[in-house]
């Protein structure tokens, strides 16, 4: 079982493309040992690697002690049964390895509900005899499932795939409950006029310390890989943002989870809910580690993944590169990454983001309309809802009413025409 204490890894990788750091890293995140590592450029069909690697591998694992071989690729169940059989260890796939991070980290009951789903979608090819697998599982077809009745010569694996086919199809609606209602508390927020920003970026590029230091509340930052799987939704007070008799906008700010190389398909699918809230966004920050060795290769993976959630250019609203953890970096690298990137806002979120933040507000006053507004005193509301809505230049108080020039976002400049001073 991955994840069980002292469990001891050789990591395989078989073809051109290769990535036993980050399956390490992966591992790691469980608690698991990484006590070898083997490689081939070529993928055999019918036991991941070649006749001779496998003869190998067997003898590593044995002088090793190691009691599981993970794969840096996803397995067929064939090419599984073989692997194990010559490595005489356990075996579990890359797939399987995230799907176990994503459980050991789901909190909310969509992201539990979506790791199941994942999970039975990897099950149903592979099922052989898995009812008592299944009855472990939580959240899915209930009593339902487990009153269904085998029909007249109905073999043990097509009665376990039509549970497996039930239990996803609960889950689907769930799912789809949980979507409506996410809808729902947008559509408020957008009633608001608040802007929203959302933060999307490779696993641990430090999006939640981040999503903290514009915030200054505080959640788990801990260094593990799909730390964050459900979306957290932040309120950035503007208020005094310029001082006594000045306000700056509010904006909500939303952390996502984070991509990886190799997602499994699965999860993509799965997991496209958590990003609604980088579709439905006026900002896309793209967070990226600095100090990564492949960070070039991580701002790519993001982009792609952007690219395939957002349909490609449909989406026109800005998008903030942030490249985070200069703290890491000395000066020389700093000014490397900063003219290679040149459009990007470099800061270390453990040492403030105030950069990000000036960055943030420049976007959102550029899409805004400044106005200079006379509000009645009668009408106090009007103008105490302008603070966290508009940014204010300046205030002054007449015998006719409140004077104010402010900036407005083009949602709420209708309902001001009204107190335009022309």
């Amino acid at each position: 079982m991955i994840g069980k204490s002292e469990e001891r890894a050789v990591l395989v990788g078989a073809g051109e493309e290769r990535h036993l750091k980050e399956l390490g890293r992966l591992a790691e995140t469980l608690g698991v040992r990484v006590v070898g590592v083997l490689e081939q450029n070529r993928r055999d069909g019918s036991g991941y690697l070649g006749k001779g690697k496998r003869e190998e591998l067997a003898g590593l694992a044995r002088s090793t002690d190691a009691t599981l071989v993970l794969a840096d690729d996803e397995l067929t169940a064939s090419q599984a049964k073989v692997l194990e059989r010559d490595a005489g260890v356990s075996v579990a796939d890359r797939t399987q390895l995230i799907i176990r991070i994503f459980e050991a980290h789901a909190r909310d009951s969509a992201s539990k509900l979506q790791v199941e789903l994942a999970e039975l979608e990897y099950t149903l090819p592979r099922a052989r005899g898995m009812w008592t697998h299944l009855e472990r599982q939580e959240g899915g077809g209930g009593s339902a499932a487990r009153g269904a009745t085998r029909g007249p010569g109905e073999q043990q694996i097509e009665y376990d795939r039509r549970v497996i086919r039930e239990k996803m199809g609960t889950i689907r609606r769930k799912l789809e409950e949980e979507k409506a209602a996410r809808e729902l508390r947008g559509a408020r927020l957008k009633e608001g006029y608040t802007p929203t920003v959302a933060l999307v970026g490779y696993t641990n590029a430090g999006k939640t310390t981040i999503l903290n230091a514009l915030s200054g509340t505080s959640r788990s930052t801990k260094d593990w890989l799909f730390e964050t799987l459900e979306t957290t939704t932040r309120l950035v007070d503007g208020k005094s943002a310029n001082g006594k008799g000045s306000s700056r906008p509010d904006f909500v700010v939303t952390d996502t989870v984070g991509f990886i190389r190799k997602l499994p398909t699965q999860l993509v699918e799965s997991f496209a809910s958590t990003l609604d809230a980088a579709r439905d966004a006026d900002i896309i920050v793209l967070c990226a580690d600095a100090s990564s060795e492949e960070l070039e290769d991580e701002i790519r993976i993001v982009k792609q993944t952007l690219a395939s959630v957002l349909e490609g250019d449909t989406y026109e609203n800005p998008i903030i590169l942030c490249l985070n953890k200069r703290d890491l970096l000395p000066e020389s690298k700093q000014g490397e990454i900063s003219k290679n990137h040149a459009e990007a806002i470099l800061v270390s979120a453990i040492g403030g983001v105030e950069g990000l933040r000036e960055e943030i507000y420049r976007r959102v006053e550029s899409r805004r309309q400044r106005m200079e507004l006379l509000i009645p005193h009668s009408e106090y509301v009007a103008a105490s809802s302008l603070y966290g809505l508009a940014e204010i230049h300046s205030r002054t108080e007449t015998t006719a009413g409140v004077r104010m020039e402010v900036t407005l976002p083009p949602s709420a400049v209708f309902r001001y025409e009204p107190y335009r001073v022309v």
